[in-house]
């Protein structure tokens, strides 16, 4: 049977090379559908594919020849010929532009799409946004709604949870009326994922629940029921996540189990794994420690053999939790070194986190090192979030870019039919230079914006740094007076306590009066620590207000000069634009200075209020002054002006020689 296949294989060669005027006859896609065609191995399967792509290139540009070149592409594609789908898809778009046709243009665009979604994302990204844009204006939901999905998923990978939620939920919209099972089936999972992802856990288990209802709906031929069987094994492992992690662990462990069949292993390997190490870790939760670790063994076993590298990790965190659990700690501390080399290796962020957290609980000796571990990658993968997602909404801005030139080039064209070129030239002229104006001040607005919020966060983790160091002390303080002075006394109390207990005349029973009003002095001792404890912990919470307080703070202390500060307590900070926020804190900043180095004020009051859809700042002090029209202004006013331009806010600054200064700063929230 073999040697036909190879003879097959042949005989189409010659064919292809020695009847190439037969060739709009007899090449087409059903050559792909024939049972010879499939049976043929892979290597064959390439040479033939080459042999048709070679053979394709004539003049010929017709609907016909390019639905052949794209199911040429989708052949490459289905054998891991990436390169030479990719290359493919490119000979299609050449062509469908050529031929101006928007359907094939928009579905070429998405197939470059796929090519890039492995390995350059933002590249894939802004490919599936071209082919959103034209599918749009042809009013194809389904394809809007798969544009969609495949954008969701690059978001997802990216751990823009947020961002691929929304877009996942428009794909939504579009294919739920579609007949299209496995297209629903990933984007319910796709959606419960996201939800599992930022701990909106009821929603996950709705989406969740909702896929594996349509994976029944999914018809067709046997190579779909066993895409069902692996649909129902991924459906369960999803559902037990969910189970898990809203401690429903009997749900989960049943889930599991039902999956764990004999032919798992052969048929899935990768879904055995994974639902044989998350059996293990939800039997392990609900404190059926006995012989877990067999689990973990198995699936980490497993996963060598197979080379999954992404589960060894996941395995060895979890041998790691498991011996910590039962106190080894040297096999804890052993399997989650591991897990966070080969994390780390990996990049795989959440995972180092957990490891770190881990370690920091069972390596006590080295709690600190991992703490500030923790802090370090938890920053990091918080800055890259913030890259990727402004990384994707620039592609979505360029795109739209792209778009309003072409619409001015078709204006132009507009035009030029009517005979009014040197007309069109000057107004074209014009809309370019306003556009170019227009686009500087937006991105210089950006990347202002960029700036401030990256101060902000400078800011909160320098504030974050000092708290954590002004706790340490607190809690050092606190121990050596319960130690030195709280411990000392009550065991001196106690111990004549004692000796006055054997006796029972007058004398002595003053005397354990007194002792006992010693106790009580000791139990408001206890309490005063107790208070200056709570109000130290109360204190590490931080925000921007603290970081105007703690401004305030540091001039009291280093000056001589009474700084107050009242901020209305109605202001929601989170709501304003971080570039109003970060000038605020740097005006404050710079004429606190100026007073404490020039105003010899006694004292200086900042206040911040709501007037209307205003933020109203004003810093009054009781100093020298000066006359605004006699003094040349200094570098200190410099700054507090420009700053106020950045924001177009009114700024006013009174001042009169011994009547002290009045700076006055009116700021409108929202979009600058």
């Amino acid at each position: 049977m073999k040697n036909l296949y190879t003879l097959f294989y042949y005989i189409m060669l010659f064919l292809l090379f020695s009847c190439q005027k037969e060739y709009n006859r007899k090449i087409d896609s059903s050559l792909f559908q024939t049972d010879i065609y499939k049976k043929i191995n892979s290597l064959e399967k390439i040479n033939f594919l080459d042999s048709l792509a070679s053979n394709s290139t004539q003049n010929r540009n017709d609907s016909l020849h390019r639905k052949f070149l794209f199911d040429l592409s989708d052949e490459y594609y289905y054998i891991n010929q990436n390169k030479k789908s990719y290359s493919i898809s490119q000979r299609v778009l050449k062509l469908s532009l050529n031929a101006n046709d928007t359907v094939s243009i928009a579905k070429a665009y998405s197939y470059i799409g796929d090519y890039y979604q492995i390995s350059h994302k933002d590249s894939a990204y802004y490919y599936y946004q071209k082919a959103e844009k034209l599918n749009r204006l042809l009013n194809r939901n389904y394809h809007i709604g798969k544009i969609l999905f495949k954008k969701a998923y690059i978001l997802f990978f990216e751990g823009n949870y947020i961002e691929s939620e929304a877009q996942v939920a428009n794909a939504l919209l579009y294919l739920k009326n579609e007949n299209d099972a496995e297209m629903l089936y990933a984007a319910y999972t796709l959606m419960g994922t996201n939800m599992e992802k930022i701990e909106q856990y009821p929603e996950a288990l709705n989406y969740q629940l909702q896929a594996k209802n349509v994976i029944n709906k999914i018809e067709g031929t046997n190579s779909n029921i066993e895409k069902k069987y692996l649909y129902k094994i991924q459906s369960s492992i999803n559902l037990a996540n969910i189970y898990e992690k809203t401690n429903q662990l009997d749900n989960a462990i049943e889930e599991l189990e039902l999956i764990l069949k004999p032919d798992l292993k052969e048929k899935w390997p990768l879904g055995y794994v994974s639902a044989i190490g998350n059996l293990g870790y939800s039997k392990m939760k609900k404190g059926l420690i006995n012989d877990t670790d067999k689990y973990f063994k198995e699936a980490l076993r497993f996963s060598i053999k197979n080379n999954f590298e992404n589960n060894k990790v996941y395995q060895l965190k979890n041998l790691g939790e498991y011996y910590a659990i039962v106190k080894d700690t040297t096999l804890s501390i052993k399997y989650l070194n591991q897990s966070l080399q080969l994390a780390q290796k990996l990049k795989m962020g959440d995972e180092i986190k957990k490891s770190l957290q881990l370690l920091s609980q069972v390596d006590y000796k080295n709690a600190t090192f991992y703490d500030k571990k923790y802090i370090a990658i938890s920053d990091s993968l918080t800055k890259a979030q913030r890259i990727n997602r402004n990384k994707y909404a620039r592609i979505e801005y360029e795109t739209s870019v792209v778009e309003d030139e072409n619409k001015l080039l078709s204006t132009k064209n507009t035009y030029i039919l009517i005979g009014s070129i040197v007309m069109i030239l000057i107004l074209f002229s014009i809309i370019i230079l306003r556009y170019i104006k227009s686009q500087k001040r937006e991105i210089e607005f950006r990347k202002s914006q960029q700036k401030a919020e990256e101060e902000i966060f400078d800011l909160l983790k320098e504030y974050q740094l000092k708290l954590s160091i002004a706790k340490e002390l607190e809690q050092n303080r606190i121990s050596k007076e319960l130690h030195d002075s709280v411990m000392n006394k009550l065991y001196g109390a106690r111990m004549q306590l004692g000796i006055l207990n054997e006796y029972n005349e007058e004398e002595i029973k003053e005397k354990r009066l007194i002792y006992v009003d010693l106790l009580q002095e000791i139990e408001q001792e206890i309490r005063t620590i107790s208070h200056d404890l709570h109000t130290e912990i109360n204190e590490t919470q931080f925000d921007y207000t603290n970081l105007l307080s703690n401004l305030i703070h540091l001039q009291n202390e280093i000056g001589a000069t009474n700084f107050s500060l009242e901020i209305e307590p109605e202001i929601t900070w989170d709501s304003i634009d971080s570039l109003i926020k970060i000038t605020v804190f740097r005006i404050v900043q710079e004429s606190l200075l100026n007073i404490s180095k020039h105003a010899n004020a006694s004292t200086c009051h900042v206040s911040i209020l709501l007037d209307d859809d205003h933020l109203v700042l004003e810093i009054k002090d009781d100093g020298i002054g000066f006359d605004l029209n006699a003094t040349k202004q200094g570098i200190g006013l410099q700054n507090i002006q420009e700053r106020a331009k950045t924001i177009s806010a009114i700024l006013e600054i009174n001042s009169k020689p011994n009547k002290g200064t009045t700076i006055r700063l009116k700021a409108k929230i929202g979009s600058l």
